[in-house]
């Protein structure tokens, strides 16, 4: 009796430790990503690129950016600063975002644009998977646009 308590006991702490593992993992993937962006995007600024540019060569005039923690902030500035429109701003904590732009949430229906740019990169494939069914217009990863306004990850 007291064998089997112990090995159950055993057993579920094995078992959290295997759940803490997958969310550390977790947690590193999403800052490796984020830190291979930024260093992309900086490298590509020093170099005089921007991925502004690579939209405009595009075709892209009006976007919206998908998320809006602070790649997507970073992103935003530097769009607005050249000549493309954000045409608004889609993420899911919609009523948290506050800015002179159009916030609405992945439920809502959304204008018509040129082109969707995300920003949360780690969840790229999730989102794309629930955008692709709302949208007739491409949809990038910022991490693609940057390494393609770069022409170093082609």
């Amino acid at each position: 009796m007291v064998f089997t308590i112990i090995c159950s006991v055993f057993i579920y702490i094995i078992n959290l430790q295997k759940k803490q593992i997958k969310q550390i993992q977790s947690s590193y993937e999403k800052v490796k990503i984020y830190f291979q962006m930024m260093n992309m995007w900086l490298e590509m600024k020093q170099k005089g690129r921007s991925a502004v540019e690579y939209l405009q060569k595009k075709g892209i005039k009006r976007i919206a950016i998908y998320g809006m923690r602070e790649l997507g902030e970073r992103f935003y500035e530097e769009a607005k600063n050249g000549d493309i429109e954000v045409v608004c701003i889609i993420d899911k904590e919609a009523d948290q975002i506050k800015g002179d732009f159009l916030v609405i949430s992945p439920e809502q229906t959304f204008p018509k644009v040129d082109a969707i740019i995300v920003t949360a990169d780690y969840y790229y494939n999730e989102i794309w998977n629930v955008l692709k069914t709302k949208v007739d217009c491409p949809i990038y990863s910022l991490k693609g646009v940057l390494g393609n306004s770069f022409c170093r990850y082609l």
